[in-house]
């Protein structure tokens, strides 16, 4: 009879097992399709990323051709403000040059008039005088007569040609000044030309970099609308997501009631035939149901690493409250009969927790999780828990039960 006993229960045990596993096939499914979704989620951030650096790098593109048009405005400036000088010294060349060609008729025609009066001076000496060198002899009395009226004609000759050659050499340095002034106003002229060169070439820049800046900030525009593209796919993946955890937990709090109701049958089963066998031999058995219990479960640093990553990979953002409560469900887990009875077993079962399929679990496990989450999952190791759930999920599922943060536990 022991033998069928324990026969009866590995038949039970298999039997567990099947129905396990077809509540495993149907969670790896929706599980799977979370995978899918966080990749899908993963990748969506990336190229969002990449769009991103793009308007980033766009924008100081921007930025460094607006600093070129500034700088391009006001070499424009200094270029038209030195035209501007350069007219009005130009003006002020024309006026001298002007002012020498007046002073040049007024010394010509004051050189001309003393070459007038100089030879009606001659010709009254010679002629009305009578001034020569025979009359000087013969009409004078004495030596110093003739000395005198000598000295008077080379004198008054003297005088005019003084005064002669100091008009022309006027006139020559008027005619002089007149040339270097016409020089300096065609340099002036042709520095004009060239500043008015340059000022058509830095207008021709600025046209370009502005058409520059323009073509710039439609690329800008381009990237930032693949950036909100990226963002409205990723809301919408995450909205997918959130749907799929719904509905995960929807199969796990189904998976847990018939698990429940397996295992009260079966705990039935095995304490009727324990029934009958000790009816049959009439001796004692013991009693074989075992339920959740408290206190700490069995663990080691190995342990507590996975569980203090799986907090920080489904809690990390949230208060101490919330990381402590999903390690409480971890443990509850392993007290409760119902699922794998260790805390690795808990955690890598198949279909319940989304980071362990799609990587970021490892990740975390591999760096080591943060010091809060690290508490939180000691904690409840050593037997402290916060609640007495099997489940959780987001708070936004819909589904009732005690609300910590972002997550209903039930």
């Amino acid at each position: 009879m022991k033998k069928f006993f324990l026969k009866k229960l590995v038949y039970l045990a298999m039997g567990a097992a099947l129905f396990a596993a077809s509540w495993d096939a149907a969670a790896s499914q929706t599980s799977d399709k979370i995978k899918d979704a966080g990749k899908k989620i993963d990748a969506l951030e990336e190229q969002k990323e990449d769009a991103r650096e793009k308007v980033g790098s766009l924008k100081e593109e921007e930025n460094n051709l607006k600093g070129e048009l500034a700088g391009l405005n006001q070499q424009l400036s200094d270029v038209s403000a030195q035209i501007n000088e350069l007219e009005s010294l130009i003006g002020e060349k024309e006026a001298q040059i002007e002012a020498a060609v007046q002073s040049l008729k007024e010394a010509q025609a004051t050189k001309e008039e003393q070459y007038e009066n100089m030879k009606l001076r001659i010709r009254f000496i010679y002629e009305n005088g009578g001034i020569d060198l025979a009359s000087v002899f013969l009409g004078s009395n004495s030596l110093a007569e003739i000395l005198n009226k000598a000295e008077y004609v080379e004198e008054i000759n003297r005088y005019d040609r003084q005064m002669l050659n100091a008009y022309e050499e006027t006139c020559k340095q008027i005619s002089k000044k007149k040339k270097e002034l016409k020089t300096e106003e065609k340099e002036l002229v042709a520095m004009q030309e060239g500043m008015e060169q340059k000022k058509a070439e830095v207008g021709g820049l600025i046209s370009k970099t502005q058409q520059s800046i323009q073509v710039k900030q439609g690329e800008i525009a381009d990237a930032q609308e693949t950036v909100n593209d990226f963002e409205a796919q990723i809301a919408k993946m995450k909205a997918y997501e959130e749907e799929l955890e719904r509905k995960k937990a929807e199969e796990a709090r189904k998976r847990a009631q018939e698990q429940k109701k397996e295992a009260e049958r079966q705990k039935r089963e095995a304490e009727n035939q324990k029934k009958k066998e000790e009816s049959s031999s009439s001796s004692s058995g013991s009693d074989s149901g075992s339920g959740s219990g408290g206190g700490a479960v069995a663990s080691n640093a190995g342990d507590l690493a996975m569980l203090a990553a799986l907090v920080e990979c489904e809690a990390g953002g949230e208060s101490y409250e919330g990381q402590w409560a999903v390690a409480s469900v971890v443990v509850n887990r392993v007290r409760s009969g119902s699922f794998p009875n260790t805390v690795s077993g808990v955690i890598y079962q198949g279909g319940q927790f989304s980071p362990v399929a799609s990587g970021r679990f490892a990740v975390v496990l591999a760096r080591g999780a943060a010091s809060s989450c690290t508490r939180a999952a000691s904690a409840a190791l050593s037997g402290s828990t916060n609640v007495g759930f099997l489940f959780f999920c987001r708070a936004s599922s819909g589904v009732e039960g005690t609300v910590i943060g972002n997550h209903v536990f039930y």
